[in-house]
């Protein structure tokens, strides 16, 4: 490249003085996330045994099992897609700790009323009669936004030990069996049949919508899947509409912006975002696949489908604006 050519970047960050003010006001406290934790039940792969703790596969650290006799029938349909983690202890326990915010995932419950447009289902027929699939795609992504333009522009090396932190997306929902989606398998189904049946036991929830939220990291195969009621304080969040106030962490100021699906997301990254203590949780070592997905988003010729998100979450939210893209 001719020295004429060659381009200097800056990378101006301030962060407002308020912010962290104001994700201390809106964090779930430290001793909630772990007593929700401690109440999280895993579901064996095989036979849909639910338990605390499970035996993991100790390959791909992605599905779970109550038994020897359990992994072993199962085996002959899992070892086609088995394979090594990157992460000793896969994604499971940044999953865990997702769910068990209470501000997380009243986020993700507004997603689905907004998106499925539960608050005008007066025939109480989604969620009750039959289930929504909701699928997060989440990575990780450098926790200072220097690392991630250094990924994203350069092909400077970054350092082995970089701190990421989990960031939501995309959201998508669907009824399955409906517009041509597959219907749920006997095990997604059961998980469905089983948590409706306790919240219709349940005199105060009884009335809440049910589905399946479903967490992809980077396009693999692996997934974890979890219920997902929707209550009656995220309905109302969602029916209201009420816009989200940003802060500018480069001129202080504020500014609205609608609620809808995206600002949702948005909002949660940047909550985990302006987490700088790891209060939440969510701070996890990046691996070379999760630097691999920000190297390639700014290649336009790289269809890899977490790529491709990843350009489409930067495209909408207000961090990123400004940050070249050729």
């Amino acid at each position: 490249m001719d020295a004429t050519d060659s381009k200097e970047i800056h990378v101006i960050h301030a962060t407002h003085p308020l912010s962290q003010e104001l994700f201390r006001m809106m964090a779930t406290p430290s001793e909630v996330i772990k007593a929700n934790k401690s109440t999280s039940q895993v579901q064996c792969t095989t036979c849909s045994t639910t338990q605390p703790k499970l035996q993991t596969c100790q390959r791909c650290k992605s599905v779970w099992y109550c038994s020897k006799e359990c992994q072993k029938k199962d085996w002959s349909r899992h070892k086609t897609w088995c394979t090594a983690a990157e992460r000793p202890k896969g994604i499971k326990k940044l999953v865990e700790t997702l769910v068990s915010n209470i501000t997380l995932v009243t986020m993700l419950q507004v997603c689905a009323a907004l998106d499925l447009d539960l608050i005008n289902d007066k025939k109480k027929e989604i969620g009750f009669k039959f289930p929504f699939m909701i699928r997060v795609d989440i990575a990780i992504e450098p926790s200072d936004v220097y690392s991630f333009v250094k990924l994203f522009l350069t092909n400077d090396p970054v350092s082995e030990k970089k701190e990421g932190m989990i960031q939501v997306n995309r959201f998508h929902s669907h009824i399955p069996g409906r517009s041509g989606y597959v219907p749920l398998t006997q095990l997604r189904d059961n998980m469905w049949r089983g948590e409706r049946e306790k919240l219709n036991g349940d005199p105060v929830r009884r009335n809440d919508p049910l589905g399946l939220l479903e967490f992809v990291n980077n396009d693999s195969d692996f997934s974890i899947t979890v219920p997902l009621p929707v209550y009656s304080g995220p309905m109302k969040l969602a029916r209201e509409k009420e816009p989200f106030m940003m802060l500018s962490g480069l001129t202080g100021k504020t500014f609205e912006k609608p609620m809808t699906v995206a600002s949702c997301m948005e909002f949660m990254n940047l909550h985990v975002r302006a987490d700088k203590q790891n209060q939440l949780k969510l701070r996890v070592e990046m691996t070379e696949t999760d630097k691999a997905i920000v190297r390639c988003a700014r290649d336009k010729s790289v269809a890899r489908e977490a790529v491709v998100v990843l350009r489409q979450k930067m495209a909408r939210e207000s961090i990123y604006a400004g940050m070249p893209r050729d």
